[in-house]
Order: C-alpha cells, then sequence, then structure tokens
C-alpha cells in the first residue's frame, strides 16, 4: 500500500492502547476514574429532551460560523464571568464541535509546517497530536510542576530556556490539566511579557476556569497588550456538564476567527444545531448550576486528597479543575509503570498514564475525582490503595 502521511506518524496512539487489552479483560464492575467527565447533570434547561424534536431546523445545515443567539450569550458570558470586556460576537468568537475542534481550528491558522510550540507541561494529552495535525513541532517545556515546587520561579524562565528562531506560539492551560495548578497573575504578566518580547502566539486554554478553587482565574486575555495575540479556549463538556454535545468556543482576534471559521467549514461545516441550543440553554440558566458543580468539585477533590494523602506518593494539591496527578515512583522503584496501571485495573479501576502527559512523567497517574459518584469515588479510590499496597 502506499506510504502514510508523516503528519499522521507525528500523532500519538491513544493512552489507553496498550492498557485495552486488560481492560477488556477484567471487564466487570471497572470505576472509571480516567476521563475527564463529570457525574453531575447538565443544567436542566440544557439537557436533550423530545419537546423541540419535530423542528424541521434540527434536521437541516445550519450556519456556518454557529447561532447569532449563541455567539452573543458566549459574549455576554465571556465579560461577566470571565472578565474579557467587550467581545465582538460577530468577530471574535468561533464555535467549535467541542472545545479540542475549535483550538484545532484557531490552531490550523496561525501554525505553518515546522513551526514549534512551546507547550508547558505536564499538559492535556491530545494538545500534542492536535499541534502536530497543524503541522507543528512540539516543544514540552515543564512548567506547573516546578511552580507548584518552587512559587517564587519566573515562569516565562523554563520557556525562554527551550525558545528558537521556529518558535511561534505557547500553550499553556489553567487551571492545569492535570495537575490543577492556578497561573496568577504575576505569573501570567511574566509569560506574557515572554510572548510580546518574542512576537508570540499564545493559545490560553481556560476550559476549567469554572473550576476555581484555592486561587482566582485569571484570563491571559485581560492582561495588557494581550488581546491582540491570545487565542482563549473554553468548553461547555467542562463548565456545563455537556461532554456528550460537543460544544466549545474562543475568543481570539478577528483575523484569527476568519480563518478558523474557514478551517471549521472544511472539516466539519456547521456545529449540530441541538447542541448549539443545548449550550445557549446552559448560558442563559446563568452562572448559578456552575457554582454548585464548584462546590461539588471540591469536596470531590478534598475527598481524593485525604484517601490517598497517608500512601508513598507524591501530589501536589490541584487547586483547581478536576484531577489529581499522582507521583507513584516511590511505589514502582524503578519497576515499569504498566505494573502500577494493571494491578489498579485487576482491582477494578483505571486511571490515565502518565507518559500521556508528558515525556517526565510516566510515573505519574491522572485520576479524575469528578468522574464518578461521590460514593463510587471511595470504592475507586480504595481500589487504588490495594493496588499501591500489593506493590509495596
Amino acid at each position: 500500500m502506499p506510504s502514510l502521511s508523516t503528519t499522521v506518524n507525528a500523532i500519538r496512539p491513544g493512552m489507553f492502547a496498550e492498557l485495552q487489552q486488560r481492560i477488556e479483560a477484567r471487564g466487570g464492575d471497572l470505576v472509571p476514574l480516567q476521563i475527564g467527565d463529570t457525574a453531575v447533570d447538565p443544567p436542566p434547561e440544557a439537557r436533550f429532551t423530545s419537546d423541540g424534536s419535530a423542528d424541521p431546523a434540527l434536521y437541516r445545515y445550519g450556519s456556518t460560523v454557529a447561532l447569532g443567539s449563541l455567539r452573543s450569550a458566549i459574549a455576554r458570558w465571556l465579560g461577566s464571568v470571565r472578565g474579557i470586556a467587550d467581545v465582538d460576537p460577530e468577530r471574535e468568537v468561533l464555535v467549535g464541535c467541542g472545545g479540542t475542534h475549535a483550538i484545532f481550528c484557531a490552531a490550523r491558522t496561525i501554525l505553518d509546517e515546522g513551526d514549534e510550540v512551546l507547550l508547558a507541561a505536564p499538559y492535556w494529552p491530545l494538545s500534542p497530536g492536535v499541534l502536530a495535525t497543524c503541522g507543528a513541532r512540539v516543544v514540552e517545556v515543564p512548567l506547573t510542576d516546578r511552580l507548584y515546587a518552587d512559587p517564587s520561579l519566573d515562569a516565562a524562565e523554563p520557556f525562554r530556556a527551550r525558545l528558537t528562531p521556529r518558535t511561534r506560539a505557547l500553550y499553556l492551560i489553567t487551571p492545569n490539566n492535570p495537575d490543577g495548578k492556578i497561573l496568577s497573575r504575576a505569573q501570567l504578566a511574566q509569560i506574557a511579557a515572554f510572548a510580546r518580547e518574542h512576537d508570540l502566539w499564545v493559545i490560553a486554554d481556560e476550559v476549567y476556569a469554572d473550576h476555581a478553587f484555592d486561587a482566582p482565574h485569571v484570563s491571559m486575555a485581560t492582561l495588557d497588550g494581550m488581546r491582540a495575540r491570545t487565542i482563549t479556549a473554553y468548553s461547555l463538556s467542562k463548565s456545563h456538564a455537556l461532554a456528550g454535545a460537543r460544544i466549545g468556543y474562543l475568543v481570539a482576534p478577528p483575523e484569527v476567527v476568519v480563518g478558523a471559521r474557514r478551517v471549521s467549514t472544511h472539516t466539519i461545516f456547521n456545529v449540530p444545531v441541538i447542541t448549539q441550543r443545548a449550550a445557549l440553554a446552559a448560558l442563559e440558566a446563568g452562572p448559578r448550576w456552575v457554582d454548585d458543580a464548584r462546590a461539588r468539585y471540591r469536596e470531590a477533590r478534598d475527598v481524593a486528597v485525604a484517601r490517598l494523602r497517608d500512601l508513598p506518593v507524591d501530589f501536589a494539591v490541584p487547586e483547581g479543575g478536576t484531577y489529581l496527578f499522582v507521583d507513584f515512583a516511590r511505589v514502582l522503584r524503578g519497576r515499569p509503570p504498566r505494573v502500577l496501571l494493571e494491578a489498579a485495573i485487576d482491582r477494578g479501576v483505571i486511571v490515565a498514564p502518565g507518559a500521556g502527559f508528558g515525556a517526565d512523567y510516566a510515573s505519574c497517574a491522572r485520576l479524575c475525582y469528578s468522574a464518578v459518584s461521590p460514593e463510587r469515588l471511595v470504592v475507586g479510590l480504595d481500589r487504588l490503595r490495594e493496588a499501591v499496597d500489593s506493590l509495596v
């Protein structure tokens, strides 16, 4: 057969490809702590029901630039909740089929073949593949674990050490997936100054902005001089428990949105109208549901921290987000990480392999404390404790 593209060969296989056979063999009552989902139901106003299913518009092509009412609601939400003022819904908002799609469309707009992107690590596992699909080369920059260890660290220093003439953009997540680090205003200002100095784009992944517990979330685009070079991404999957609806959006300079809409049209044509209506209903319901969900996630975080604190493992208490990123190096004692992952599966719990979050994190694993009910979370954590005990 003819050869495959170099681009697809640069995209990593799924994190669970090597473990899938063991997961299927175990079957039964597995507690799924590996996926960044939530057991909380979305706002009632946003749930799919049979009401309105006869509307012919749901079965027709929609606008390639999304519903104007949804873009206007996004602009209002960004201004009132995120502090990004005076967003033009016609020129600065892109609606995507999930945050992943929206980020890809923007990245494809600003990146050329061979451009380098400084990717703050540990990171969202899909981000290297999204960037590689755009032809870019990813340069990992260990950041948030270093900031947990040394809050006084200049947050721009790790990026500066990896800057080359090919660097075109940097990608950061706050609150971070997987370790929950929230970049402070001062740390963001250090990174912003670096980006301005070297004329770089900033992709600010802020999909967990509504789940900040121990520090306030600050949007990069609100800093002086950053609105014109920042692409800020959000997802209703995280903010409003609508992962299955696949709806996300970003705010960016008008020139980026124009290009990203072209990419979007040539990949999905239009975001499904029914999911856009769900997103509109969720945003128009106001922030109360989000506030309640944040409180529930914080309680789940505290349960997870308390349940694992006495084990021979290392982790920072996440300042936000929905994950605990645990280093099992003292448990593994030089053994392959797969030993821990398989021991967990055999006892009925799945966690995400740390290697998917960066080259330096093979001994780690991520668990999502929002993915299941509080009762099931305790069951899963106890099973993880059993796996650790079996190896220690």
